[in-house]
């Protein structure tokens, strides 16, 4: 079974959602994954890992310890080897490669990996999701009080950065030059630790010299007990009572009023300035949380000066969700479409009929949503985190001859009104040129010298395939499966045609990739037909969508 690599995959304030604009169109590669992950947070397809966020008090972990104050302090320590002025770092993932640094201690940073690895692709780096998890734990954390934009398009380090989180023993002008490096200056440093300190607190399993820890530790859970010192009294909620104790001298805070004097950076941070900005932190939460939301937003944003990032997401009003093309024996097309509509466009009614367009561009017959029992819906785990979805499911049968090309979208809201959705005027592309038929195809497991690994089998459907030279399956794989992370690499095996469809101008082409290491990632594959005219492709199809066969 030949498969070959090839070169590494690359991609080419607070405020509510707002309705997408012109230049937001599907598909797009660099930001298709990560609007579903961000916006679409309870839903009936998958899991959201906003869901961990929320309450903020919520966790599968020791006593003592949340996700949402996990995450914020994960994207921190990650971009807290950033050098603005040499243009280096930032948020990059490099975290990843740091985890055994002094400055780093605890588990936290390998089970926010852990929990975000699983969604890491060629269409989402993990750079990219740990920022998304710092806009998940301030939201979920602030029970959708601060809502940080999100930009997608951060690049993943393949090494460690240099060493330069603030560590609690060092002194303020250690601090202060460590902010000064990150693009923070004195008033902003003592803000953004008033803002990351806000949830969370101080594990004495991780930090005995600050929290003295009992040995062993008690146990009074599944995963153990922290011994954990949070630095203030809500540490539930992200408010300002971290910076309202502070300045009322009343605070648990053992950053700030420890036993360890050594160890007191909170303290000589809020007091770096004579204490003005703490207290202006202190008597107004809504001065705190549009702080919060400023210096967070450009920690999540500091990427080296080559490194453009994305307009902040807005989520489409309408979006093909699920897709697949079928082609039947009685020569026609059986076009299988899920999309996701912003409720309020329905306003209550299910009024959306998909206008298919032929290859040739002629209109096809309209077609309204099948629907069965209840309509599937989206909301957020926590408010204002976006739009609420409804899911409309359709079947389209269309003549093999005349195939399809795109689509458009006509939404009549309850007042009677049609708005025609056409994806900023070209329609949404659906090409029949090249599709997996997923009935066909088949993923099973082998075992080779003792190893299990597993094994894609896939049929394609090519249309005029006379007029390619190769069709490939290709399923992207790390080019160092020994390494934490590292460059997706496209891993090619060839399709060969097994035979011609009865009556239409379509060819089947079956295909086998092996994987080459027993932890090789489902990522999603792609089926793609090149020839001296030009090429077609069906990309990042997911495993889930075949049969499992043993």
């Amino acid at each position: 079974m030949a498969w070959t690599k090839t070169i590494a995959y690359t991609l080419a304030t607070c405020s509510l959602w707002l309705p997408a604009n012109a230049d937001n169109v599907w598909p797009n590669e660099a930001t298709d994954e990560l609007e579903k992950m961000l916006f679409e947070q309870q839903n009936p397809f998958e899991g959201s890992l906003a869901t961990f966020a929320v309450p903020c008090s919520a966790s599968g972990l020791a006593i003592g310890r949340g996700f949402g104050a996990e995450w914020i302090r994960n994207a921190y320590h990650d971009m807290a080897t950033a050098d603005v002025q040499a243009g280096t770092g930032g948020i990059d993932a490099s975290i990843v490669f740091e985890k055994d640094r002094p400055e780093n201690p605890g588990s936290g940073f390998q089970e926010t990996l852990d929990f975000f690895r699983p969604r890491y692709t060629t269409r989402s780096s993990l750079s990219d999701l740990f920022a998304m998890g710092a806009v998940f734990g301030v939201g979920g954390c602030s029970n959708g009080n601060i809502i940080l934009p999100y930009r997608a398009g951060r690049v993943d380090a393949t090494g460690p950065g240099p060493s330069g989180v603030p560590e609690p023993q060092e002194d303020l002008a250690t601090h202060t030059a460590k902010f000064v490096r990150q693009g923070f200056n004195t008033t902003e440093m003592i803000a953004l630790v008033a803002c990351g300190h806000t949830v969370g607190g101080v594990h004495g399993v991780d930090f005995p010299e600050i929290v003295p820890n009992p040995q062993p530790p008690p146990v009074t859970g599944p995963f153990g007990n922290d011994n954990t010192v949070f630095f203030d009294t809500t540490t539930s909620n992200f408010d300002n009572q971290v910076a309202k104790e502070f300045v009322a001298n009343i605070s648990q805070n053992p950053l700030a009023f420890g036993h360890n004097e050594t160890t007191r950076s909170d303290f000589r941070i809020f007091n770096a300035d004579g204490g003005d900005m703490i207290s202006r932190m202190a008597e107004s939460q809504e001065f705190f949380s549009q702080t919060c939301a400023t210096l967070f937003e450009r920690m999540i944003n500091t990427v080296p000066p080559n490194v453009k990032l994305t307009d902040a997401l807005q989520p489409l009003p309408v979006k093909p969700r699920k897709w697949s093309i079928d082609v039947n024996a009685d020569k026609t097309l059986t076009v299988s479409l899920t999309l996701r509509i912003v409720d309020t466009l329905l306003g209550g009614g299910i009024q959306a009929l998909v206008k298919p367009v032929s290859r040739a561009g002629a209109a096809l017959p309209v077609a309204s949503p099948v629907v069965i029992g209840n309509i599937s819906t989206s909301i957020c785990d926590y408010p204002n985190c976006g739009p609420s979805f409804v899911y409309l499911d359709y079947s389209i049968n269309i003549p093999a001859e005349q195939g399809i090309s795109s689509f458009t979208v006509d939404v009549t809201d309850g007042s009677g009104k049609t708005t025609t959705f056409n994806n900023g005027g070209a329609g949404f592309p659906l090409s029949d040129a090249i599709q997996p038929q997923m009935s066909l195809s088949t993923q099973t497991t082998k075992t080779v010298n003792g190893v299990t690994l597993q094994q894609l089998n896939v049929t394609a459907a090519v249309y005029n395939a006379d007029q390619y030279t190769n069709i490939s399956l290709i399923v992207p794989q790390p080019s160092n499966f020994s390494a934490t992370i590292s460059p997706w690499v496209a891993e090619v095996a060839p399709m060969k045609a097994s035979g011609k469809i009865a009556g239409t101008n379509f060819t089947l082409y079956t295909g086998s990739w092996l994987a080459s290491d027993a932890g090789a990632p489902q990522h999603p594959f792609d089926v793609l037909a090149t020839g001296p005219k030009g090429s077609a492709s069906s990309t990042f199809n997911s495993w889930g969508d075949v049969p499992f066969v043993l």
